[in-house]
């Protein structure tokens, strides 16, 4: 997948160069009165070897599991958490759960195109090429409504934010009702960077699958168009192409590798139409039918006994069809669910086991169709190829070539080797290994008579002729060797940088933590079916894990009861549960904010603030909450703390009768408490790091209630083994905009680095 502009790459990444002449790159037969072409090929490829059973045939144990499910699943963990080491870059992989419920003017407007006078754009008008005026982009930002986002210097080829007014926007959560486009401006306007060239759009971004979570961040100036974030990209979507969601309806369409696989079919076709007496009826208007479904569309299953689907096809009974959910977009806008059967032949129930035979047989089923930049026209660039291909397995690939080119796995570089070393590095690689150079991703197939053979989808090639520089367009899925040459005037074997293997490597490390029921105080915790993440610092790692506890959040913990103290001593306070109570609730639901937003959102927010400063400061992060619901419960959180992290701060705001924000405080441990087993050997600790805390936060300019300290005797403090603060940052009427949590994350975070540092 390019950048914004063509130029940028100056389509060099899509070039395929061939060594001889056409006629010698094309498969003939003999007829009556002589030849004739009847198939094109590229130079050295043969008919058979068009056939997916051709290379599975000569691959080393093409049946055997690379990777489970599970390692799989781990895998994608680790390109998460890699994306975070990159930056918020929308080319890589994010977990949109991961993200808030608000989102402030920058984040909108980050990624959003800028006018640049050195890559023009053209489009037709009125029969002739018209070369976009500033005018003309002014246009664009008014449809793209971008005045409420602030000040944003599109004309000099900067972004000013200094000095820009922040304000936070409401984040939708939202699926995605049929394969859709995502563009760089909210219009189906074909724009071309070379005015010479009409088959590539500009303004295409990428493709988008049906039944994929999007997060709804902007909308148009005619409302007719939606500013999505998918887990990889960011771009402008049709608004019907969308349908807003719940949180529990959001929740279901992730982690495919983990979910139960009789609960989901994946669509391994390329690309299927069902017609109408496939669909169960709904009797809502609002329903068009089924969707084109293409390869990689994941669709959950419904029961054949379900009272919504049984007896539902009056001529027939669908024999060895799946019924399965399809998406569609309500007349208010929310998501609707229709049902319909799917023929088994079109899909693989759950995930497709991940062999080699399965990647070629995947990868040949697109063979020959045509090639599309970004995404356009419902087809494939070299990228997104990949990325569909082993979505079929589960993979969740980022989405452009230099991303792919960086994922995790077993790596081999090229740069710096010469042409023998080259070839020995790729005569190591199996069938299915990712493999490319800047601009250009492709699949490797094997070897044969000596040469490297590859699959993908690519735009043109030119003839290696010094008389000519005419390029070919293929834009076609392709077989061909790496001995084609590129305009540089090198083979691609020559210009490879890096092949990705998908394998088990020992490599991965564990980003999930649940709790271990043989940990000390373990069993004195009720609700411990979810687990904590565990971030790792991208740069000048401390190797020191600080535990950053969201308060609240945990759904049904005011239902559920632990002790108070692990002694199950009476509590010597009181708090949410009353002085004197031996059992406290185990999560607690927190304060209603002045401007009606919960605690449980807001310490959500600034966990995840003061998460990304740590992680700057080369901190290590442990994540006690990470999603508006994690079933932990405050023994369960507090008890993972102690046997991964050195320190934990819990994050809350208090609930009194003030009539303003009264400051920041910490909760110190009563004095009666401090014999206890737990707590006498880390109370000192635990009060130091709250006066640290207090003073970063202090050191932000933001107020402290008296001396920054309240006696508490809290669950979480006494089943504490090692420090702990819980940090209390205001009151119900704090401000909650980003600005005002970011400062407290920033002061937090001082706080944690003077802690270490004394």
């Amino acid at each position: 997948m390019r950048t914004t502009f063509r130029a940028v790459f100056a389509r060099v990444c899509l070039l395929l160069v061939v060594c001889a002449s056409v006629a010698s790159s094309t498969s003939k037969s003999a007829s009556e009165g002589g030849e004739r072409e009847i198939i094109r090929l590229a130079p050295d490829v043969q008919s058979k070897m068009l056939d997916a059973s051709f290379w599975v045939s000569r691959a080393s144990s093409p049946h055997s599991i690379i990777m489970t499910k599970a390692q799989i699943a781990q895998w994608n963990e680790q390109i998460m958490q890699q994306s975070m080491a990159a930056g918020d870059a929308w080319f890589f992989v994010h977990d949109l759960r991961r993200f808030d419920a608000v989102a402030t003017s920058l984040d909108v407007r980050r990624f959003m195109i800028r006018y640049s006078a050195s890559h023009p754009w053209y489009k037709k008008q009125g029969g002739e090429t018209h070369r976009l005026t500033s005018a003309d982009w002014r246009k664009l930002y008014d449809a793209m409504n971008f005045a409420p986002l602030g000040d944003f210097t599109f004309f000099s080829g900067g972004r000013r934010t200094s000095g820009v007014e922040q304000r936070d926007f409401p984040v939708r959560k939202a699926v995605t009702v049929r394969r859709s486009d995502l563009r760089l401006v909210p219009d189906d306007t074909l724009y071309t960077d070379d005015e010479t060239y009409w088959f590539d759009d500009s303004a295409q971004t990428s493709g988008v699958l049906m039944n994929e979570p999007v997060l709804v961040l902007w909308e148009s100036a005619d409302k007719s168009w939606l500013y999505v974030r998918t887990n990889y990209c960011a771009g402008w979507i049709h608004r019907d192409d969308v349908a807003y969601c719940t949180d529990e309806q959001f929740a279901r369409y992730f982690d495919y590798t983990t979910q139960e696989q009789s609960g989901f079919v994946t669509v391994t076709a390329d690309r299927a139409t069902l017609s109408a007496d496939y669909v169960v009826p709904t009797g809502d208007k609002a329903f068009g039918g089924i969707p084109e479904l293409f390869m990689g569309t994941y669709l959950h299953t419904v029961d054949w006994s379900d009272e919504r689907v049984a007896d539902s096809f009056s001529h027939r009974k669908p024999y060895a069809c799946y019924i399965v959910e399809i998406p569609y977009r309500k007349a208010d806008g929310a998501l609707g669910i229709a049902y319909a059967a799917i023929p088994a032949g079109l899909c693989t129930e759950g995930l497709l086991d991940y062999t080699t035979a399965n990647v070629l047989e995947q990868a040949f089923k697109p063979l020959g169709v045509r090639y599309g930049w970004g995404g356009m026209a419902d087809a494939r660039d070299c990228s997104e190829y990949l990325k569909d291909i082993y979505r079929c397995f589960g993979f969740m690939l980022p989405r452009n070539s230099r991303s792919q080119l960086t994922m995790p796995g077993k790596t081999v570089a090229f740069e710096g080797k010469n042409v023998s070393s080259r070839k020995s590095a790729v005569s190591s690689l199996k069938p299915g290994a990712v493999m490319g150079f800047p601009g250009h991703v492709f699949m490797y197939l094997g070897k044969v008579g000596g040469k490297h053979y590859i699959i993908n989808a690519v735009g043109a090639y030119y003839f290696d002729d010094p008389e000519t520089t005419e390029s070919v367009d293929v834009n076609s899925v392709n077989v061909n060797t790496l001995d084609i040459k590129r305009s540089n005037g090198k083979t691609w074997l020559e210009n490879l940088t890096y092949a990705k293997s998908f394998v088990n490597d020992g490599t991965f490390k564990d980003f999930a933590v649940p709790l271990n029921p043989k940990w000390d105080y373990a069993d004195f915790a009720k609700i411990t079916d979810g687990a904590a993440l565990l971030y790792r610092a991208p740069t000048n790692r401390r190797n020191i894990v600080v535990a950053v506890n969201a308060g609240h959040g945990t759904k049904g913990g005011t239902q559920v009861k632990t002790y108070s103290h692990p002694d199950k001593s009476p509590k010597l306070t009181s708090g949410t549960s009353p002085r004197g109570a031996v059992e406290s609730i185990a999560v607690s639901a927190g304060v209603r904010f002045t401007d009606k937003k919960s605690e449980a959102e807001v310490v959500l927010r600034t966990a995840r603030l003061l998460r990304a400063e740590l992680l700057k400061k080369g901190f290590d992060v442990l994540m006690l909450r990470d999603s508006d619901d994690v079933q932990l419960d405050n023994v369960a959180r507090t008890v993972i703390s102690n046997n991964v992290a050195a320190i934990h701060i819990a994050i809350h705001f208090d609930e009194d009768d003030e009539k303003a924000d009264k400051g920041c405080f910490y909760c110190t441990i009563p004095e009666e408490l401090r014999a206890l087993k737990t707590v006498k050997r880390q109370w000192k600790e635990s009060d130091r790091l709250g006066q640290c805390l207090v003073e970063g936060l202090r050191g932000q300019g933001l107020p402290i209630y008296k001396d920054g300290t309240f006696e508490q005797d809290l669950t979480q403090t006494s089943y504490s083994t090692i420090p702990i603060a819980v940090i209390e940052l205001g009151n119900q009427h704090t401000k909650t905009d980003t600005e005002s949590l970011e400062k407290r994350a920033k002061g937090l975070a001082d706080g944690v680095t003077r802690f270490f540092a004394q």
